[in-house]
């Protein structure tokens, strides 16, 4: 009689320690196929995708630029088209770089700053504006340049990363309540 409940408790030990076991492969096994949603510094990898990847959808491409320049119907050389793609282009780079920056960096906020007069930026009151890396993935129209010719830029946030302080700043947030606001069409030209 002993040694049926001694093997019946040694059975249960058993069957306790491979349930244990396969609960661990079964979990194991869900972790290996999906990819992690936090990196080791905490911040979701989400967030941290380059706006490359998106960009083309909401911004134009230098051929759109081209031929949306030619088909106006104001006199403009071909030297001045190019130019115009040329400079909305290479704003664009521009601040897909200072995200990526900011990314290694890792830079929560960034502000929109004015390298020049902007008449077409002007209604929209981007200035003393700010947004924040996970509105930029979610809302890749937010990076400048809006307009053919916009001078607005877009600048890390250096500081203690903590939103209040840039209130204290007189910056503001540009998405209030969740709503994204209406931004140039890019098909402005400001010469």
């Amino acid at each position: 009689m002993i040694l049926a409940v001694a093997g019946i408790i040694i059975f249960l030990v058993f069957a306790l320690i491979a349930i244990r076991v396969g609960s661990r492969k079964e979990g194991s096994t869900a972790t290996e196929a999906e990819p992690p949603l936090i990196h080791n510094s905490g911040i979701y990898s989400i967030v941290r995708k380059s706006p490359r990847e998106t960009i083309g959808e909401v911004k134009p491409s230098r051929d759109e630029i081209i031929k949306y320049l030619r088909t106006q119907n104001v006199t403009i050389t071909d030297e001045d088209v190019n130019i115009a793609a040329d400079q909305f282009l290479a704003s664009l780079e521009n601040s897909i770089v200072e995200i990526e920056s900011g990314d290694k960096e890792g830079v929560e906020f960034y502000s929109y700053h004015f390298t020049g007069d902007d008449p077409m930026c002007d209604p929209y009151h981007l200035k003393n504006q700010f947004i924040s890396r996970a509105q930029i993935f979610k809302y890749p129209k937010l990076i400048p340049p809006f307009h053919l010719g916009c001078a607005c830029a877009l600048k890390r946030y250096h500081g203690s990363e903590n939103l209040r302080q840039t209130t204290v700043m007189g910056m503001v947030p540009l998405i209030k309540g969740g709503v994204v606001p209406h931004l140039p069409d890019w098909t402005l030209w400001s010469r």
